[in-house]
């Protein structure tokens, strides 16, 4: 089952086109990232979805239900949609409690279940004894687990999160990010997560999308939008990335730094070889090596690390577990393990 189908959608800003001609679905239960630079438009789209924007043009569907085109809309709150923005936005003048019911429809629900409402999510959230607090008397972590029970309580169809973590230190922010994610997949509740933050993308979803431009370059699942990038900037959009000049030939070999093939006659197009440093093996064994570099410098993370290597005229970045047992200016033997990822320029 489609839960959100978006199609062909536009949204300009006076002169300025925001999103162009975007489309993206997404399944009931999954949970989506939209990962992509500032200014990309992913707040824009996560708006325009909550129907706090109007599109210029295209289509939102919910299911089989059309809540959005450019001569009508459904309005915000007839969506069932639950919005957390940055930095969680609770209403300071009100408790825990007034906060996580604030959504809850009045003439549906008695006093005493809306009480039992507010008592599940604190329970959900691991607030209980919360309720009478005051926003500013809760840490940064706190105040998004409140803003998402509120989404919550409302019993929405949908949920989306507009960089909820942003403000939180790394550690706090993995640590809530991965308590959020399995409170969602508990609730089996679909939700759209933007980030720029590659990693937070990668470990959170079950879908990224990766926008560029008010343009969704590719949409798949962590594992193939990282293994299987579709061209080179998508490739460095979820992770760290080597990019080398190559050629293909009409033999169908590439041609790039660690195959050197001398048949230039037989060229069919000019481009790039993406790699991740992972995927290069390095070793101190000389003896047999095709191709030798030096170690210009090392950075260590503890459970890994990443050496750079001048090689010919390229500083080639490889991942390697950490503790390094090598040394700055220290000869070593270079080899890609694959795969040949190769992307012909527009030009060729």
């Amino acid at each position: 089952m489609t839960t959100l189908e978006i199609k062909n959608l536009d949204v300009s800003f006076g002169e300025k086109k925001i999103l162009d001609n975007l489309s993206f679905n997404l399944d009931s239960g999954q949970i989506a990232a939209l990962l992509g630079p500032s200014g990309c438009g992913k707040t824009t789209l996560l708006r325009s979805i909550a129907g706090l924007i109007q599109p210029d043009a295209g289509t939102i569907r919910f299911g089989k239900q059309l809540v959005s085109l450019s001569s009508l809309s459904l309005p915000a709150h007839k969506r069932k949609i639950g919005y957390v923005p940055q930095e969680g936005a609770l209403f300071p003048h009100l408790n825990i409690a007034q906060n996580i019911a604030f959504g809850i429809d009045r003439s549906a629900f008695t006093k005493e279940q809306i009480k039992q409402v507010v008592k599940e999510m604190l329970t959900l959230i691991d607030l209980v004894g919360f309720d009478k607090r005051m926003p500013n008397e809760l840490s940064g972590g706190q105040q998004t687990r409140v803003a998402l029970a509120r989404a919550l309580a409302v019993k929405p169809a949908m949920i989306l999160l507009d960089e909820p973590f942003s403000a939180l230190d790394a550690q706090l922010r993995a640590e809530l990010r991965t308590d959020v994610i399995k409170l969602l997949r508990t609730q089996k509740t679909t939700a759209i997560l933007v980030t720029h933050d590659r990693e937070e993308a990668l470990v959170s979803s079950d879908v990224v999308a990766l926008m560029r431009d008010g343009k969704i370059m590719q949409q798949g699942s962590p594992e193939q939008v990282y293994s299987s990038p579709t061209s080179a900037t998508t490739a460095m959009s979820t992770g760290d990335t080597l990019v080398l000049s190559a050629k293909r030939l009409v033999n169908g070999q590439t041609n790039y730094l660690f195959n050197p093939i001398n048949l230039d006659a037989n060229i069919l197009e000019i481009g790039e070889v993406v790699i991740r440093p992972e995927e290069i093996k390095i070793s101190k064994d000389l003896s047999s090596a095709k191709i030798i570099g030096e170690i210009t410098k090392i950075d260590y993370y503890g459970h890994d690390a990443m050496v750079e290597i001048a090689v010919s005229n390229e500083s080639v970045q490889v991942r390697i577990p950490g503790p390094a047992k090598y040394a700055t200016g220290e000869k070593v033997a270079l080899e890609h393990l694959g795969p040949i990822r190769f992307f012909a320029n527009s030009k060729s």
